[in-house]
């Protein structure tokens, strides 16, 4: 894992120009069903934002992809469930995952179109409640005011953190070698939080 986040690293600071479409794709990945419970999107672009930010790519940027990929992956997600209703749960990998299916659908009976905001921020129903709101008929506008609402909180909560990392290590006058070990470290914790968080969920 470290040789990967060490590749990570080498990589955004040898091409800091496309972290912003790293960071737009993560983004957009977190309202896929199933991608979005399996990658770390929200982790890695925490990260990727400290490595771009080290690397002088512009943070407004960063927020702009973040903030776009969001929305456009809830609006993507949304849209398959308005077009192919409850037929697409019958298809792979869908099928592999009703628990979530089921969750996901309480969730939003249970909020009605403050599911789509809530969720944005809520482990496991994250990647699927944005489906399954269209599958349920919600109201676009109600669907678009509570994503794009939801977006412009979880993008800044997820780039500036990074951007202050980044700055914080910074100013301490660390060597580039001992900010490198240290945001490795910080996202192997994260990434161990993340997935201990979405196991204890898949077990509940």
């Amino acid at each position: 894992m470290t040789s990967y986040f060490s590749a990570l690293i080498d990589f955004v600071h040898a091409h800091s120009q496309y972290t912003h479409i790293a960071i737009f794709l993560l983004a957009l990945s977190e309202a896929i069903p199933v991608v979005g419970t399996i990658v770390p999107g929200s982790t890695l672009i925490i990260g990727i934002s400290a490595l771009a930010t080290g690397a002088n790519a512009n943070p407004w940027v960063l927020l702009v992809a973040a903030t776009t990929g969001a929305i456009i992956g809830d609006g993507l997600s949304f849209w398959l469930g308005q077009r192919y209703h409850r037929e697409i749960l019958k298809s792979w990998p869908l099928n592999q995952y009703p628990q979530f299916i089921a969750r996901s659908e309480i969730f939003v009976a249970q909020y009605g179109a403050a599911s789509v905001f809530l969720a944005r921020f809520t482990a496991v129903v994250r990647a699927f409640v944005p489906l399954i709101a269209g599958i349920l008929g919600m109201s676009p506008r109600q669907f678009y005011a509570a994503n794009i609402l939801s977006a412009l909180v979880w993008a800044p909560a997820h780039i500036f953190p990074g951007v202050l990392v980044a700055m914080a290590l910074r100013l301490t006058g660390a060597s580039a070698e001992q900010r490198t070990i240290v945001l490795i470290a910080a996202l192997i914790v994260a990434i161990f939080i993340i997935f201990a968080t979405r196991s204890y969920f898949k077990v509940k």
